[in-house]
């Protein structure tokens, strides 16, 4: 889930930035082929480029990785009446209720597009093909009900009582342009990337700039026919009409005013300065997206160095002697670890050693020739059947220890593991306890998660994850 998330605000933001750059840059440019190719590809662009792995060509500094926090699950809540998770065990999944939201909607919005193209292909049926010379599109007489458009290679012509006969063959032109160009592919092609991106508002509003650059295309072939002076005319005569077919290629449209000034370049030569801006930007996001440089390693930059206390008030915290002696027991370990039996139990509830230098309590590091767990993934590790299902695992198997509720403890306990590349739980540690047998506890359900976990994945590869987990004790 959290993959998938990722590779949707990362393919988002870069879907973001090309229309930025359209608005500011394109809109106004009067090439028009360059335009339609660029709100055509840009979609796909965005797809594509957080997909791509590309290794950065110089490395990276690690001296800001340390600051990265370690990746904490849920906090759970274990009370004495219900022993359960905070998250209800028997509710239906958030992944599963916004699966079936994005199908819906989607499946709604070809439903719409399928409604669209039978109710064309009735109107073919009804209508008489009129006798035209136009030997690339045939041309239908249709009813008032609907304005002029086209349709692959159809022409609908509308009964147009109230123009001149020349103002006919110029809405004709316009027409058959939209077929010679080929924009009803355009139109199918955003309808279905709309139904499958519905979600993305970027997405609509690149449809409708495409709309745009089809009307401003037919509109330049027709003035090569024409003198711009009628067609103006003939656009402001007919700015206040409205379209009928949503689907189809339209002469009426809201953006008459667009196309009357855009109308006026008409002939213009284009700098081929704005188009090649494009190349920085896909050269930025290519860096910023695809770039896989990033390993997470927070060990990596402290090979040399101790783990320092890591709690959940600050995210890397130094904790003076006296508060440690106070808060934090020393760190148990759980039998997964399988180390030396090198540290005393909680009952004897010895004070930790008084550290070597600058008053802070330093834990020793694990086997140094280990590979080092990362804290941050492409693909985190996820317990099996999902989030839901490790809240019903710790429902049903963490308790409320009796002598925590008879001396009335309540409070917070953070534990750290690793997930191994097979599954499997190690380096099960304390990090802040609470009362001894509620510490016992929950490196005791913990410990049960062992094997039942799908590893973590780093640029395509298997690899060790460090979590923390914050489990609190409540009595009410």
């Amino acid at each position: 889930m959290e993959t998938i998330a990722n590779y949707l605000i990362q393919s988002g933001l870069c879907l973001l930035l090309f229309y930025l750059f359209y608005l500011l840059v394109l809109r106004s440019f009067p090439q028009l082929r360059y335009n339609r190719l660029y709100l055509l590809l840009a979609p796909v662009v965005s797809l594509f480029i957080p997909l791509l792995q590309l290794p950065l060509p110089f490395p990276q500094d690690l001296a800001l990785v340390p600051a990265l926090p370690v990746i904490q699950l849920q906090e759970v809540t274990v009370t004495p009446s219900h022993p359960q998770a905070a998250a209800s065990i028997n509710t239906i999944p958030v992944e599963f209720i916004l699966l079936v939201l994005y199908v819906a909607a989607g499946l709604g919005l070809l439903a719409r597009l399928g409604l669209q193209l039978l109710r064309l292909r009735k109107l073919i049926n009804t209508t008489t093909p009129l006798a035209m010379q136009a030997s690339e599109a045939t041309v239908l007489q249709t009813s008032n009900e609907y304005t002029s458009f086209a349709f692959l290679h159809y022409v609908f012509l509308s009964p147009q009582n109230h123009l001149t006969e020349k103002e006919r063959q110029q809405v004709l032109a316009h027409e058959l342009a939209h077929v010679r160009l080929g924009h009803t592919y355009d139109v199918l092609y955003y309808e279905v990337l709309t139904a499958i991106l519905w979600f993305n508002p970027l997405v609509w509003l690149l449809k409708a700039e495409l709309r745009d650059v089809h009307e401003y295309q037919a509109d330049a072939q027709v003035l090569a026919a024409f003198q711009p002076q009628e067609y103006t005319s003939l656009l402001a005569k007919e700015a206040l009409h409205q379209s009928g077919m949503l689907i189809g290629s339209h002469f009426y449209k809201p953006q008459v005013f667009k196309r009357l000034h855009m109308l006026q370049k008409y002939g213009q030569r284009a700098s081929l300065f704005r188009p090649l801006l494009v190349l920085p930007l896909l050269l930025l996001m290519l860096f910023i997206f695809s770039s896989r440089a990033v390993t997470a390693d927070i060990t990596a930059s402290l090979a040399a160095k101790p783990e320092r206390i890591t709690t959940t008030d600050t995210p890397i915290a130094t904790v003076s002697e006296e508060k440690a002696a106070l808060l934090l027991p020393p760190p148990i370990e759980s039998k997964a670890t399988e180390r030396a039996p090198a540290q005393e139990s909680l009952s004897k509830k010895q004070t930790p050693p008084a550290p070597k230098a600058e008053d802070e309590v330093l834990l020793p590091l694990s086997d140094p020739d280990a590979e080092k767990p990362f804290i941050y993934v492409e693909q985190f590790p996820r317990f099996k059947g999902g989030e839901g299902e490790m809240m019903k695992f710790l429902g049903q198997n963490m308790r409320y220890p009796k002598s925590a509720q008879d001396a009335g403890i309540e409070g917070l306990v953070v534990a750290s593991f690793v997930v191994e590349k097979d599954g499997t739980l190690s380096d099960i540690t304390l990090i802040k306890g609470l009362q001894e047998d509620a510490d016992r506890e929950a490196l005791r359900v913990i410990e049960a998660m062992s094997g039942q976990w799908e590893p973590g994945l780093q640029n395509g590869k298997i690899v060790r994850v460090r979590y923390t987990i914050p489990i609190r004790f409540k009595m009410k």
